[in-house]
């Protein structure tokens, strides 16, 4: 994570994210913008968070790990996703690991500069209320999809959850196949069955799978075999 001093960014996404209507102009000032490299871990299970996490620039996932070991897939964040909203609001530590899927930018604003004012706004409190329950949908969503789907859509829904939406963004388009292993968990199957489905998506034309890597092929097939259904 790196810290970015004296960013002009963080005017910018001030206002373009309207977060004035969120928060009061003292707590706008007190931000700061912090940038997550792939595959950095922006928070993990047990931590205890002194700071709420803005979402403002690219993806990251969030799973849970279960009393086996194993892994649970929940959602795809993306702007203007939260993080810590629940530990601000309860107190208690970290539940889910949330990881950048590339890089990431995040403005952080500290506790202290929200207990003033933010707990009396009913601006704030009704923005932290539908970023709960976006969550709660989510999880009841990803709770379907991991029991009720067969792996094929549930990997399709994986991809089209971790594409990007920017046509000249073609890493995040691929996936590299020493990663399989941990996709497959957190999917709720094991490697054998998800090179079983890859296999099948190639011979169909969807994916390729070349030089250590799985390539999107096709994104509008990968869209019907999710039916809708995203981590997201």
């Amino acid at each position: 994570m790196r810290v970015m001093e004296q960013d002009r960014r963080i005017d910018r996404y001030a206002v373009q994210y309207k977060l004035n209507e969120i928060f009061d102009p003292a707590a706008i000032a007190s931000m700061r913008l912090l940038s997550y490299s792939k595959g950095e871990a922006v928070c993990s299970a047990g931590d205890h968070l002194d700071h709420l996490y803005l979402l403002v620039k690219g993806k990251t996932k969030v799973y849970t790990t279960l009393p086996n070991g194993k892994s649970v897939l929940l959602r795809f964040n993306e702007p203007l996703a939260v993080v810590g909203d629940m530990e601000l609001m309860t107190g208690n530590p970290v539940q889910c690991m949330v990881e950048s899927v590339g890089e990431s930018l995040f403005l952080a604003i500290s506790k202290e500069a929200l207990r003033d004012t933010a707990f009396q706004s009913p601006r704030f409190l009704s923005f932290i209320i539908k970023q709960l329950s976006h969550k709660l949908y989510t999880a009841s969503n990803a709770s379907s999809l991991n029991l009720l789907y067969p792996v094929e859509n549930r990997f399709a829904s994986y991809l089209v959850s971790v594409t990007s939406d920017d046509p000249h963004s073609a890493a995040l388009k691929e996936i590299k196949t020493d990663k399989l292993t941990e996709v497959a968990e957190k999917l709720g199957t094991s490697y054998r069955h998800l090179n079983r489905v890859i296999a099948q998506l190639a011979r169909s034309g969807i994916v390729e799978r070349e030089r250590g890597a799985v390539y999107i092929r096709d994104l509008e097939r990968l869209k019907e075999l999710a039916s809708g259904n995203l981590y997201s």
